[in-house]
């Protein structure tokens, strides 16, 4: 299975609104659509975006579905931030068959999901609007994954 984690965008500042409630910026937009338009260059294209219900990444999510041609987006109270790795996975097995799916949603979680695909205690900057991809065996049991990629904003040219 290949699993890309994809950060939301950049959103209004914290503090003007409920942080469930913040909207991505034209900036973001940009940002995700350059990250996203390399990404179906790329050949990404998943058969099922799993999305945060906070507004700024279902915004991401419906991006990733018009720049990818993905017509299957599912809103997901385990991409809730403060939400364990463990219980993506097991959304994320439920899913069993699917060949390609994207996670949207937030740091820390994103970095912590992606670590514990790699069982590994990694580290890492996943800046707003980044793509990360991995390869993850999805045999019964833990995951084993393997990083195929990073793509940032900047690296996109979106920056």
């Amino acid at each position: 299975m290949i699993i890309s984690i994809l950060r939301h965008g950049t959103a209004e500042d914290k503090g003007t609104k409920p942080d469930a409630e913040r909207h991505l910026i034209k900036e973001g937009e940009r940002e995700l659509r350059a990250v996203l338009k390399l990404a179906r260059k790329a050949g990404i294209k998943p058969a099922l975006i799993l999305t945060s219900p906070l507004i700024r990444a279902v915004e991401t999510a419906r991006i990733a579905e018009t720049e990818l041609g993905c017509k299957n987006v599912v809103e997901t109270k385990v991409l809730l931030p403060a939400v364990a790795p463990a219980q993506v996975w097991k959304e994320i097995r439920t899913h069993h068959g699917t060949k390609e799916v994207m996670l949207v949603g937030h740091e820390p979680q994103l970095s912590r999901i992606a670590g514990f695909l790699l069982e590994s205690p990694l580290m890492v900057d996943l800046k707003k609007g980044a793509l990360m991809r991995l390869a993850v065996d999805d045999n019964s049991g833990p995951p084993r994954g393997v990083l195929k990629s990073l793509l940032t904003p900047k690296l996109a040219g979106g920056k």
